[in-house]
């Protein structure tokens, strides 16, 4: 959402751009005069939507959990919450086509 905010901000200097290019200079100069204020704001939010991305994507401390430990977790807390061994949850995962046994009230009883 953020990059397309971002692309969205270069669309005034791309139509100036444009113009400039069909050399209309005083087409160019009246276009400047007239949003002289509105292209400083868009400068301005062009460059402080690219520092905001920056700081995002490289300052922000961030923290990654490990697949390990993630799969680790999950196949702990799926056997307490099913009531099942750990070994039945992991040879289900491992295996390409799993079967799954419930009782009359949906709860799982064993996996194949």
């Amino acid at each position: 959402m953020m990059w397309a905010a971002w692309l969205l901000l270069w669309r005034p200097f791309v139509f100036i751009w444009v113009l400039a290019e069909l050399q209309k200079t005083h087409l160019v100069h009246r276009l400047f005069s007239a949003f002289g204020v509105g292209i400083e704001h868009g400068i301005t939010a062009l460059i402080a939507c690219a520092v905001g991305l920056l700081l995002w994507s490289h300052v922000l401390p961030e923290r990654r959990v490990e697949g390990s430990e993630l799969n680790m977790k999950q196949t702990d807390d799926y056997a307490r919450y099913f009531d099942l061994p750990v070994q039945e949850i992991e040879q289900g995962r491992s295996q390409k086509i799993t079967v799954v046994h419930h009782n009359e009230f949906g709860k799982i009883i064993r996996v194949e």
